[in-house]
């Protein structure tokens, strides 16, 4: 076992930067089977003794797997993403504010902006017609926080066909008590947060390459690292952080999907508001296999990938 361990070593050394997912065990590290994940130019996963012999543990069924061995290129976007979940909506702060005004200008450009208060908020009863459950959306970013409205400025900027339909309920019969888009985009951003992983959930601290630290590095602005992700379908989504065949606005394009795929499965129900959260939980299983299933095509997953195995054009 040491002789073919060393071999394996050698022949890795030898051919130098290669895919971060080349298989060890007959499989690739994030248990998806001999189907190459495709090449990163990125500088490879240094070679990890113990994260061979976990790997090799599990493989037998005597420990869980270990998570996936990550390029820089992906660490840092992965704690990029990480740093930017769980950060509250804060109606004292410019930015923030100045994000909720631009959400407005995209959804309402004929009309005045709203009122600004002493206490921060933007006050309109037009929010409502958006999706908020009252007159200032602040006190709606609870779950998604600064995050979800981010999320939904990119919708509105980059996909704006699919913002419109999602926003006037434009396509299929719909039902006469409508999910409420905005709070239903706060949710999704939630979920998918959730679902790929990215919950910071250690102090910022430096030291060691271990397979499950994603540390920033040195002069990042970042408070937070994220742990490298060992559920199949977070594991999926670090291969559209890759550096060559990745894409910088990856997790934003899974939200547009997510959304999209939301939107599906309450046309296909027949939905009412009530069975919101049933939807909700329906789509995050669809969304889930559909990140497993891309994530074990060649050269790993793609946005395209993903938006094929969810049936969405």
């Amino acid at each position: 076992a040491w002789h073919g361990m060393n071999e394996l070593r050698q022949r890795r050394a030898s051919r130098g930067s290669e895919d971060i997912s080349e298989p060890l065990l007959g499989g690739d590290s994030a248990g998806y089977g001999s189907t190459p994940m495709g090449t990163d130019d990125d500088e490879d996963a240094p070679f990890d003794l113990w994260h061979w012999l976990l790997s090799l543990l599990a493989s037998l069924g005597l420990c869980d797997r270990p998570s996936p061995r990550l390029t820089p290129t992906q660490r840092r976007r992965l704690d990029e993403i990480a740093a930017r979940v769980d950060v509250p909506y804060d109606s004292h702060e410019d930015s923030h504010r100045a994000s909720l005004l631009e959400l407005w200008k995209l959804t309402f450009p004929n009309d005045p902006r709203p009122a600004e208060f002493v206490d921060g908020g933007l006050k309109h009863p037009k929010w409502k017609e958006m999706g908020w459950q009252g007159v200032d959306p602040a006190t709606d970013f609870r779950s998604g926080g600064l995050l979800s409205l981010h999320n939904l400025i990119w919708l509105a900027t980059h996909e704006r066909g699919v913002y419109d339909k999602l926003l006037r309920k434009t396509d299929g019969a719909r039902s006469e008590l409508e999910y409420p888009f905005a709070a239903a985009g706060v949710n999704v951003t939630h979920a998918l947060c959730d679902e790929l992983q990215l919950r910071p959930t250690r102090p910022r601290r430096r030291g060691g390459n271990g397979g499950n630290r994603v540390a920033p590095e040195e002069g990042q602005p970042h408070a937070a690292y994220s742990p490298a992700p060992n559920a199949p379908a977070a594991v999926a989504f670090t291969h559209m952080l890759r550096k060559r065949t990745g894409v910088k606005d990856a997790f934003e394009r899974v939200y547009a999907a997510w959304f999209e795929a939301l939107d599906r499965e309450w046309l296909d129900r027949g939905a009412t508001y009530m069975e919101f959260g049933e939807v909700m939980n329906a789509t995050r299983k669809k969304v889930r296999g559909a990140l497993e299933r891309a994530g074990r095509r060649n050269g790993g997953c793609t946005v395209e990938g993903l938006r094929e195995e969810l049936g969405l054009k």
